[in-house]
């Protein structure tokens, strides 16, 4: 049998599945007062006027440019074809 010297990880084995039906303990409940909160900021920020409209469309546009324009220069896959 091989002894581990101190700099070697220990053997890693897989996790024990959980009894179906069961979540952990730890795990996050739905923070609906934020879903709400967003929901709210969503139609506070919601606009009809058109130059707002294709103000933010520029804006997006520019956006995907400019992480496209990255990309091409390091010879990475576009983001936004």
């Amino acid at each position: 049998m091989r002894h581990q010297s101190p700099s070697e990880p220990g053997q890693i084995r897989p996790a024990a599945p959980l009894a179906s039906g069961s979540a952990p303990s730890n795990a996050p409940s739905i923070d609906s007062a934020t879903l709400d909160l967003l929901a709210r900021w969503g139609r506070e920020d919601a606009t009809t006027d058109p130059e707002q409209i294709r103000a933010a469309e520029r804006d997006i546009a520019d956006f995907k440019k400019a992480m496209n324009g990255t990309r091409v220069f390091s010879g990475e896959p576009l983001l936004y074809p």
